[in-house]
């Protein structure tokens, strides 16, 4: 009986298998893809048909005196077939007497007796030749048409290795990008006016252009850092004495950390500075004093937009100084003492 019984199960089980197999079987047909290959997108530029870039405009820019411009046009094109987003900053790489201004045995007699006598001081010459903060710039592009405007009057040192943005390119297009470099001089008032010290006097700097696809966090990055250094406020160069300052933030939230060496055991505010004076539409981004050795340490986020619209440098960026506490009252400056403060070393924009 238990045999019959285990036969019947055993007969069972086979058709059931049988019955399962016949239930899942459908028609069916099988494809297969093969040799996909997945391929980068390409970004690239040209410069008046150049890729690379190597032109070099020294020519247009030699025997400028004060008052005059200069200018210098190029015309970008994106041969790929993507669109991008284009960027361009000034580096200064030096500045230069560029002449003999020392009559002497060695080197004869000076190129240029104007240069050598303004630079006398107790009958000891004394150079100057920093052009950054005479010459003032300005930006057209046929995408944004004017970035920088005459009127506003930026300076080369507030925009020297500053990324500007100048516009997207569709894919196949051009965009052309117009300069003016003008040698300041007495009618720009209260732009700083170039005297006979300046004479034959030159900048070297290069131009840079940075493109990248729709959508990618720009040259600046995820993270940025701003120096910031005390400078003669009579000449706007930097004195390297130790005192300086670096403003770290991040691009998309604007959390920042300002670290630096500064007067010791002083009470001091870091501000967005809003031109022009007293900076009204400014605002102060957190304070902090230094302790006996000068380490200062101030933490926030920059806000608001940076710049304003009521700031003379809108859009092109915002000025981050470092003041005394009691020259700042929360909103406009109410003191001038410069010798104290940090500067920036070319404006920010924000977000």
């Amino acid at each position: 009986m238990n045999k019959k019984i285990l036969a019947s199960i055993f007969v069972i089980g086979i058709l059931a298998l049988a019955m399962g197999y016949g239930t899942y079987s459908y028609f069916s047909d099988t494809e297969k893809s093969t040799g996909n290959v997945f391929t980068a997108g390409t970004i690239d530029i040209a410069v008046d048909g150049n890729n690379p870039w190597t032109a070099t405009y020294s020519a247009a820019l030699s025997d400028v005196k004060p008052s005059q411009n200069r200018g210098i046009t190029f015309v970008i094109t994106n041969p790929g077939k993507n669109p991008v987003d284009v960027w361009k900053r000034i580096v200064v790489t030096g500045c230069s007497g560029g002449i003999n201004a020392y009559p002497d045995a060695t080197n004869g007699p000076a190129s240029s007796e104007p240069e050598y006598e303004e630079g006398l001081v107790d009958n000891v010459y004394k150079e100057r030749c920093w052009l950054p903060p005479y010459i003032l710039y300005d930006l057209y592009t046929s995408i944004r048409g004017d970035i920088v405007k005459p009127e506003q009057q930026i300076r080369v040192d507030n925009i020297n290795c500053m990324w500007i943005y100048l516009g997207r390119i569709p894919a196949g297009g051009s965009m052309t990008v117009q300069q003016s470099y003008h040698l300041s001089s007495w009618q720009d008032a209260p732009i700083l006016d170039v005297t006979n010290w300046a004479q034959g006097d030159t900048m070297k700097f290069d131009i840079e252009l940075y493109a990248e696809q729709v959508g990618g966090v720009g040259p600046i990055g995820k993270t940025a850092t701003l120096q910031m250094e005390n400078k003669d406020p009579t000449t706007w160069e930097v004195i390297t004495d130790g005192i300086y300052g670096d403003l770290t933030y991040d691009t998309a939230t604007g959390a920042f950390t300002f670290s630096g060496k500064v007067k010791a055991s002083t009470a001091y505010e870091l501000i967005y500075y809003a031109d022009p004076w007293p900076g009204t539409g400014g605002k102060s981004l957190g304070t902090g004093s230094s302790d006996g050795s000068g380490a200062i340490t101030i933490t926030g986020t920059l806000t608001p937009t940076i710049p304003v619209a009521g700031d003379k440098n809108y859009p092109v960026g915002g000025k981050i100084w470092l003041v005394l506490d009691a020259d700042y009252d929360g909103t406009n400056m109410v003191a001038w003492t410069p010798t104290e403060y940090l500067f920036e070393m070319h404006l920010i924009t924000y977000p």
